[in-house]
């Protein structure tokens, strides 16, 4: 006898042998016991999740010549033919393959034709949601008003397809994705009637990977039984292709030591053993989602046993922000790495992006650039008043107490030779003669000196242009398609190189306000909008005291 996958040698025959769908076998047996079978059935759901079984076996109980309960006895002859697929009252249809009209028209014709050995004729539409508009529509009346003794079960996996019509005058069952657990021991169960070896972790591995299809996991076993005992986690991670999770944890590491390096090289061992970077970064996405749930909810991951204790360290070491913004990260870039005409190199960069993103300077520069917002936003406000409100503190100290300066490191600025005011004059007077033309003039110097302590700084720091200086607040204005230049200024070890130049040069010290040209356009519309409606209150105020005819307003 040839031989029979594990997917159809252990298909469930009667209900109580259906995984995972109580909700649904409880529901039908009921219906069974009471005797009110509908006309038609609707099961929609995942793959491999058991709608085409328990719709046979619906079939089964409801022309078995020896009914043990309301379970079918599996060995009549209606039965067999069942399960063999020859029976002539159970009609299995492929609407994939089957679409059209006139298939619908043929069924309709033979649905008028008594039934002959069973009690029922069952038509079983598989993949209904492949029919075409004018096959539902001739398939319709016959669903409204089916001939005695005929009953339809369809099924799909895209409900969202079906015609609300066709929805109408079904029953409905909703399939759901079986748990890990559940397949779990489902697949423990077939390795110990094969008595095959197989280890547990290898069975989770299977279970987590077929997504909640049995199907899919009992072909998946299927083919890692054809290794020998006894079978680990290796064996199973070599038949689906992975890299493993020992792998991701290896790639994380290097993640959090933010090694360059490091992690290119492990990328490129992955590729050099024949795995597709698309599938690395997938398996990196599913490891880091086991490590958010871990640090979110406490649970213990699902994952094999001997890398469970080196997930929860990497979860409390990564911290659920970090974890956040590395899976955003590598989800946006996962989403296009699948039309990536390099896959290597876009995976190379997107592990390169993630690192990055996950330094210290760009994890805390967001906090700080909300407060020197807040600082210059109040300076505005004031300024367009007229002054800085009385009993505030002067924007600086605000500054110097809020963001730390480190010192410039002294081996880098040894050789620096630097331009600063004269020293007989204070900060205050500095500040006094200090004006938008005079760093504009010495802008090239400021370049040159940014340059000299971090070249990186320089590059970015050239695509924009000082434009206004209010009060200690300098505004650079960067091009639009600069964006990109401007973030970069505007992380904290950056804009601190350049503000420190900046006090050395010119005496006193200045915020870096760094805004793109659109940016800055609406700020100076809004700002001469103020002005002129406060402008124009107090004209009003003066006419009201003195009069109109005696108020004259000059530009």
């Amino acid at each position: 006898m040839a031989y029979l996958a594990l997917y159809r040698e252990w298909r469930p025959r009667m209900f109580k042998d259906i995984v995972g769908q109580d909700h649904i076998t409880k529901t039908l047996v009921n219906a069974l016991k009471q005797e009110k079978i509908a006309h038609a059935y609707l099961f929609s759901g995942p793959r491999g999740t058991g709608k085409t079984t328990a719709a046979k076996i619906l079939a089964k109980a409801l022309n078995c010549e020896q009914l043990q309960g309301i379970e079918p006895c599996n060995h009549c002859a209606s039965c067999t033919s069942i399960d063999h697929g020859s029976a002539m009252e159970v009609f299995e249809i492929d609407a994939a393959s089957n679409r059209g009209i006139g298939e619908i028209r043929d069924l309709r014709e033979n649905i008028k034709l008594s039934s002959t050995q069973g009690k029922h004729k069952v038509y079983i539409i598989d993949e209904v949601h492949m029919l075409t508009p004018e096959a539902f529509n001739a398939l319709l009346k016959t669903l409204e008003e089916p001939p005695q003794q005929v009953i339809f079960i369809l099924a799909t996996t895209e409900v969202q397809k079906i015609p609300l019509t066709i929805l109408s005058r079904v029953q409905r069952f909703e399939f759901h994705r079986i748990s890990v657990e559940n397949i779990q021991k489902r697949l423990l169960e077939v390795c110990t009637s094969l008595g095959r070896q197989v280890e547990p972790s290898a069975l989770l591995i299977i279970a987590q990977k077929s997504e909640g299809g049995l199907r899919d996991a009992l072909s998946i076993l299927d083919q890692c039984l054809l290794q020998e005992d006894p079978i680990g986690v290796e064996e199973v991670y070599l038949v689906l292709g992975m890299v493993g999770e020992t792998y991701s944890a290896e790639l994380v590491e290097v993640c959090l030591s933010s090694d360059y390096g490091k992690s290119l090289n492990l990328l490129s061992e992955g590729i050099q053993q024949g795995r597709d970077p698309r599938q690395i970064i997938r398996e990196l996405l599913d490891y880091l989602r086991q490590m958010l749930l871990t640090a979110s909810t406490g649970n213990p991951p699902m994952v094999a046993l001997h890398i469970q204790d080196r997930l929860v360290k990497q979860s409390e070491e990564i911290g659920i922000p970090r974890l956040l913004r590395w899976i955003s990260v590598l989800l946006q870039g996962e989403g296009q790495l699948k039309y990536a005409s390099n896959a290597r190199l876009a995976a190379e960069l997107l592990l390169v992006q993630t690192i990055h993103d996950s330094q210290p300077s760009a994890i805390d520069g967001q906090d700080e650039i909300l407060k020197r917002l807040s600082i210059i936003e109040h300076q505005l406000q004031s300024s367009a008043l007229g002054g800085i409100a009385e009993g505030s503190p002067p924007v600086s100290s605000k500054l110097n107490r809020s963001i730390p300066k480190a010192p410039l490191q002294p081996q880098r600025t040894a050789n620096i030779e630097v331009k600063t005011v004269d020293s007989g004059n204070t900060a205050q007077e500095a500040e006094q003669n200090l004006s938008i033309e005079g760093i504009q003039e010495r802008w090239a110097e400021v370049l040159d000196q940014v340059k000299k302590l971090k070249k990186s700084t320089q590059a970015f720091l050239m695509e924009g242009k000082p434009v206004q200086l209010n009060g200690e607040v300098l505004t650079i204005l960067f091009r639009e398609g600069c964006s990109f230049h401007r973030d970069k200024v505007n992380q904290v070890e950056n804009r601190q190189t350049i503000e420190d130049v900046l006090k050395r040069l010119f005496g006193t010290s200045l915020t870096l306000q760094n805004l793109m040209e659109n940016e800055f356009q609406i700020r100076e519309t809004t700002e001469s909008q103020d002005l002129k409606s406060q402008e124009q209150a107090l004209i009003n105020k003066a006419k009201d005291m003195f009069g109109p005819d005696l108020v004259v307003v000059r530009e």
